[in-house]
């Protein structure tokens, strides 16, 4: 990675690490925004890693940007509403010419229950590679998107995980669903958006060490494995997991993390959640499909198997 690029990436960090949302720009480029003040909720991380309904989106898409290029125009993204059941697929339809626009990559797939999409985002003038997401939008109201992130790197698509992803289907966890980022119905665009400034956050966790911006531990019921959850994510430079917009968690929750006892904590992590921090993975049907070695899994299917009412709640 050149100069350039990572000095890029730190700075969208440092905005992050400040409660401030970058630009976004067609094909997926992120640009560090040009307000140290936060236009939206959209840089806050999750409290619940388990995608649902959420309330009328906010804030705002740069465009537009040739790959790894230069932005040439902007346009705002308008609120949305929550839409019925029965709208849903209506809403979702109309808008693949504009997301198409925005995202000239982007490929959909029809079912009976809903609408795959694969979307192509560069996440970084410069980068040499970019990420691929696969969105399942189901038309039953409810469930909500469910997607999962790659690289698209020469050899072949890479699982984008673990960080922030959801057990243990490793499904991306972008947004709150308390901060009003995205409605299902919503604007697609804005939905890829989310996800590429997720996928650069992993970029700056592999390439500068760190997570960058606001997390969350795990909600109710299980906040008091909190402790364990935050002695394994968290490092010490990192904003504390407990939601804190400026304190580190060195400084915050750590040392009273540090008195309970790390091994049985463990324990009844396997035994609430019913696995470990390393068994998220996409199913193979998902890596497959990413592959372009198999066909998009049904809607039905990845709705019904991958979010057991057993684990509602659940955090990466």
């Amino acid at each position: 990675m050149n100069h350039s690029v990572q000095e890029a990436l730190a700075s969208i960090g440092r905005q992050l690490d400040a409660n401030a949302f970058p630009h976004v720009f067609d094909n997926g480029v992120v640009m560090p925004s040009t307000s140290d003040v936060a236009p939206s909720a959209l840089g806050k991380e999750t409290d619940d890693e388990q995608q649902r309904p959420r309330g009328p989106a906010a804030g705002s898409r740069k465009g537009a940007a040739q790959r790894k290029g230069t932005p040439r125009r902007t346009r705002q993204a308008g609120a949305s509403a929550r839409i019925s059941g029965g709208l849903l697929r209506t809403a979702y339809e109309a808008q693949v010419a504009s997301l198409e626009k925005a995202y000239p990559a982007s490929r959909v797939f029809l079912d009976d229950d809903g609408m795959w999409l694969q979307t192509q985002s560069s996440v970084l003038s410069g980068l040499d590679y970019g990420a691929t997401f696969l969105v399942a939008l189901p038309f039953v109201p409810g469930a909500g998107p469910r997607a999962w992130g790659f690289w698209n790197g020469p050899g072949g698509p890479l699982w984008i995980g673990p960080r922030h992803t959801n057990f243990f289907d490793g499904s991306i966890c972008a947004f709150s669903p308390g901060d009003n980022a995205w409605v299902e119905g919503g604007d697609l665009t804005s939905l890829i958006d989310l996800y590429t400034v997720w996928a650069l956050r992993h970029l700056h966790l592999k390439l500068l060490g760190r997570w960058p911006g606001r997390q969350y531990s795990l909600p109710p019921p299980n906040e008091m494995l909190n402790p364990y959850y935050r002695l394994v994510q968290c490092k010490d430079d990192e904003l504390c997991g407990c939601g804190s917009l400026s304190a580190r968690y060195a400084e915050c929750c750590k040392p009273k993390d540090l008195r309970f006892d790390f091994g049985r904590l463990a324990q009844e992590f396997v035994r609430r959640m019913g696995g470990r921090f390393g068994d998220r993975k996409p199913p193979l049907a998902i890596a497959d499909f990413a592959a372009g070695e198999g066909a998009a899994p049904k809607i039905r299917d990845v709705h019904n198997l991958m979010a057991p009412t057993a684990r509602t709640s659940k955090q990466a």
